[in-house]
């Protein structure tokens, strides 16, 4: 039994049964362990959380690595947008934007949750302005701080509503379905260069 098995099986739980009504006994009995032997890599669940939340971290790290790899676009943006999507519900039972794992670390140094949010509204800051400077908004400084405030409430919220009813949606369809909204949007700032880069992106997700 490995650490990373530990991780594979607790995060399946975090995402059917949320984190708050997961324990340790439950990871253990769902790899047919005693919980001493859960405890031997992971003397708490928190602990199980925080390696969770780096895989999540380091995950996204990538994704937003290699759009900065390109020319700023309206399409590359969504495509980023849609693999951060991805990720969150991959691990939807644990994300920074989960309430119930922000109240886990209120009290402990472990992550700081409003620095890592204003870090995330640092970047979206960046990337808006950079889009605008490659012609694909049409944005004032005002309309940059609505879009940053916008991204950010959608990005923590979607899943939310996504997964109110069922906690395992289609997640091809759900994601799609909040890509679209996020196109809806955009287009109302996207300039004749942006809205070809829409209508690729479009034709390329959604046929």
């Amino acid at each position: 039994m490995t650490e990373k098995q530990i991780l594979k099986s607790s995060l399946k739980l975090f995402n059917e049964r949320g984190y708050h009504d997961v324990g340790m006994r439950e990871i253990a009995r769902e790899l047919n362990l005693s919980p001493g032997n859960v405890t031997y890599y992971f003397k708490k669940k928190d602990d199980i959380l925080f390696t969770l939340l780096q895989e999540y971290s380091e995950q996204n790290t990538t994704f937003y690595e290699k759009y900065h790899t390109e020319s700023a676009s309206i399409a590359g943006f969504l495509g980023l947008m849609k693999n951060i999507f991805y990720s969150q519900y991959q691990y939807r039972g644990v994300y920074i934007g989960n309430y119930i794992v922000q109240k886990e670390f209120q009290s402990t140094d472990s992550i700081n949750y409003k620095s890592t949010s204003e870090r995330r509204k640092q970047t979206f800051q960046k990337m808006f302005t950079d889009l605008r400077a490659e012609g694909h908004i049409n944005a004032n400084d005002d309309d940059i701080d609505f879009l940053v405030s916008f991204i950010t409430l959608f990005g923590r919220f979607w899943i939310s509503e996504a997964t109110i009813f069922d906690k395992s949606p289609d997640v091809t369809q759900a994601i799609k379905h909040y890509i679209r909204l996020l196109v809806k949007e955009l287009s109302l700032f996207a300039t004749e260069r942006g809205k070809l880069s829409i209508e690729q992106f479009k034709k390329e997700e959604f046929g």
